[in-house]
């Protein structure tokens, strides 16, 4: 690679071959999010734009529900598979789901300017779905030069949707997780508490879009929410008043200083906050682990049932960290969600 490190073969093949899969077999399938359809086509095997940075190109991965549900679980690469016997969640238990499994939605880190996409989504996915039985998805949600509200209205849309589709992919609409890395984590965070006012801009933003069809959509939205029911964050950007990652505040807040307050995730947690995980590294050298240390206690003090932990070695972007000190910050979460 350009900064000198080995280029990473056997995840591009893995990709590779999930589009191909996309596209021959459609056992995957991208979701659009903002063109509202009355029939979803999950099978046109339709490959996004990979350059874009817009509404058109904001879509959920996932595995189709009419071919393989759980794609994800059944085409895990071995960077997936943990080193050690994962036992969070039992096989009766997933038997059990049936055809209302919890859902995860993961949103990949980047710092508001990329996605890590296979670290910190595709291999999440895996993870879940093959260890925790659940439904996963991942979120392409847009980025710099796209600034707040933008990224969060994706989050919500997302919500949204797979909520108003819960029957057809099989998932529980009581059980929809997200979970995000990073500037994702920030992501997922801000979104918990501003579902009310962002489920309004959707609204307003999906019957702009879609005139032809506007009554439907009212009565489709008008009686869910955009309220995760958990959240899981690794290694998060949490504050944007102290301690905080300057590069995920610029890329989202456009510097705007009157957005320092109101997407400073620790200034808003009350009682109503969804239950969380969250991790961090010490030696974390991009988003400071104090972040996930004032998370802990603000939850702590909203009396919001939660699990922080702050493990000594991994430093930041690890994904699964399979190979550092946070190894199994993966089976805390699963086991914590379980709880719920």
């Amino acid at each position: 690679m350009e900064w000198g490190q080995d280029f990473w073969s056997e995840p591009f093949v893995e990709c590779a071959n999930l589009l191909m899969k996309t596209v021959h077999d459609q056992s995957f399938c991208f979701v659009p999010l903002w063109k509202e359809q009355e029939t979803l086509n999950f099978s046109s095997g339709w490959i996004p734009d990979a350059d874009g940075n817009c509404e058109e190109s904001v879509w959920l991965f996932t595995g189709n529900p009419q071919r393989d549900s759980q794609a994800f679980a059944h085409t895990s690469g071995n960077g997936s598979i943990p080193p050690y016997p994962s036992n969070a969640v039992s096989e009766k238990e997933k038997c059990s789901y049936g055809n209302k499994r919890p859902a995860v939605i993961f949103c990949p880190g980047g710092g508001y300017e990329m996605l890590s996409y296979y670290s910190e989504g595709i291999q999440l996915a895996q993870r879940m779905e093959r260890d925790g039985g659940y439904k996963g998805f991942v979120l392409n949600y847009r980025i710099r030069p796209n600034t707040y509200p933008q990224p969060q209205m994706d989050l919500a849309m997302a919500i949204l949707h797979v909520r108003a589709h819960a029957q057809e992919y099989g998932i529980d609409p009581e059980k929809i997780f997200v979970v995000g890395a990073s500037a994702g984590g920030h992501l997922c965070a801000s979104e918990a508490y501003l579902h009310k006012e962002l489920k309004e801009e959707v609204v307003r933003r999906l019957l702009d879009i879609n005139m032809e069809n506007q009554q439907a959509l009212k009565q489709k939205y008008e009686k869910i929410s955009a309220r995760p029911d958990a959240l899981g964050l690794l290694y998060p950007v949490i504050s944007f008043s102290e301690d905080y990652h300057e590069g995920s505040y610029i890329n989202l807040t456009g510097e705007k200083p009157e957005l320092k307050e109101k997407l400073s995730i620790e200034l808003h947690i009350d009682r109503h906050y969804p239950p969380t995980y969250a991790f961090a590294n010490e030696d974390d050298g991009c988003v400071p682990v104090s972040n996930t240390i004032r998370l802990d206690q603000k939850l702590e003090e909203a009396n919001v049932k939660h699990l922080c932990q702050v493990y000594p070695q991994g430093d930041h972007g690890i994904g699964l960290g399979y190979g550092c000190s946070a190894k199994e910050w993966s089976e805390e979460m699963l086991k914590f969600f379980q709880t719920l």
